[in-house]
């Protein structure tokens, strides 16, 4: 079912991630629902909170989906990898759902704004933060790894090489890049790719560098990689065709 919702999306040209559409929301209105109770509790004036107790209903309200598109795009594009950064996020959500909920809690109770409420809404905007960064970590990776060897100019391809090239980076995108890098060898979530069939060994495994090594980790991955079994062989052949011109 989620591979069809993507491969719908995919036919009408939408091909990135569906979390990313609804974060905004659930982010900005749990930072104005902070705004706004700090400025009730400094001026007191209880328009103010009022205003700040809608904003966190309605962030509450937005978490939910957000949470559910994050959970797609985790099983779509992560093959469902039990990756710690997805654990933060995971555990991280949940903090957000209970803090919104203990913060729309307080803020049906009557009269003058106490600290603990304002103390409540700085605890989510802390969380959000949280998620933000690990969000981060997942698009943008840690940099940490040496500069890639200088790859041989490649040769002139056939047609049909060129088509399996053309085929096969269209699949890194879809379902490589998000963990891996293929213009330098910096960690991401996975090391970087460029120069990988120049290397000895796979920078994990420590397996040698061949087409059939290729395709045995695409199919038992080693360690947290996800496993691909959606991809065909044909697919497989395109996507290693392309890895070899990096």
């Amino acid at each position: 079912m989620v591979a069809q919702l993507y491969g719908f999306l995919a036919a009408y040209g939408y091909h990135h991630p569906l979390h990313p559409v609804l974060t905004h929301l659930p982010v900005g209105l749990t930072l104005a629902g902070f705004v706004f109770i700090l400025i009730g509790y400094l001026i007191r004036r209880p328009d103010y909170a009022q205003t700040a107790h809608h904003c966190t209903v309605l962030a509450l309200v937005m978490a939910l989906p957000t949470a559910i598109m994050g959970y797609l795009d985790w099983r779509h594009f992560y093959a469902g990898a039990a990756l710690f950064e997805i654990k933060a996020k995971i555990a991280l959500a949940l903090a957000l759902l209970i803090t919104l909920a203990a913060a729309i809690s307080m803020g049906r109770q009557r009269g003058s704004v106490k600290i603990t409420r304002v103390a409540i809404h700085l605890l989510a905007v802390l969380v959000v933060v949280g998620l933000g960064y690990f969000g981060a970590e997942l698009v943008y990776g840690k940099k940490t790894a040496a500069p890639a060897p200088v790859a041989p100019a490649p040769e002139t391809t056939s047609p049909a090489d060129a088509q399996a090239i053309a085929a096969g980076e269209a699949l890194f995108k879809q379902s490589c890049s998000f963990c891996h890098f293929s213009d330098n060898t910096d960690t991401k979530v996975g090391p970087g790719l460029q120069g990988l069939f120049q290397r000895p060994k796979m920078a994990v495994s420590q397996w040698p560098v061949n087409p059939d090594n290729v395709r045995r980790q695409l199919r038992t991955p080693f360690e947290k990689m996800p496993a691909f079994e959606s991809l065909s062989a044909d697919e497989i052949d395109q996507l290693i065709t392309y890895l070899a011109t990096l």
